[in-house]
């Protein structure tokens, strides 16, 4: 029961190397594998999939940052605070969780819209929840410069902790 979270960035770190790999076949966006087969095991898949969590400039910079991770670290926390996935169906339109959750900022939505509705019931810890709602906005902004350092986040996840 310890949780794992790996495979962000491992592919493209190989293909940097000089390793071969399967290239994304759309920019955030799910293969057609990865859709139209739910069990899909593919690396195609596997890689589309994975793209979600990819900083926007990983597809663009060839030399990977520290704020990658940040940036996946960001989807990580914004599908744990709303309880979705990294991919949103809203309407007809698939998008990504990012993209949703600017929407939603957008359309100034009501809290209990963006959280898990099992986190929305626990109202003693609607400031926690709103914290580490900012803090995924933040690591998940679209300049990298301007996303936390991990240290950063992790002393911020561990003041809330304690309160």
């Amino acid at each position: 029961m310890e949780p794992q979270i790996s495979d962000f960035g491992l592919s493209r770190l190989a293909t940097i190397a000089g390793g071969s790999t399967p290239t994304l076949q759309s920019n955030r966006g799910v293969s057609e594998a990865a859709t139209t087969t739910p069990t899909a095991t593919s690396a195609s898949a596997s890689n589309a999939l994975t793209s979600y969590y990819q900083a926007p400039e990983a597809f663009k910079v060839v030399k990977p940052s520290q704020k990658w991770d940040v940036y996946s670290f960001g989807v990580v926390l914004l599908e744990m605070i709303t309880g979705k996935t990294p991919v949103v169906q809203v309407g007809l339109e698939e998008m990504d969780l990012v993209r949703w959750i600017q929407l939603c900022i957008d359309e100034k939505k009501p809290l209990l819209d963006v959280l898990d509705p099992e986190l929305a019931d626990d109202v003693d810890k609607e400031e926690e929840m709103i914290a580490v709602l900012k803090i995924a906005i933040g690591c998940t902004n679209s300049n990298p410069e301007r996303r936390p350092s991990m240290r950063h986040v992790a002393d911020v996840l561990d003041r809330l902790g304690q309160e």
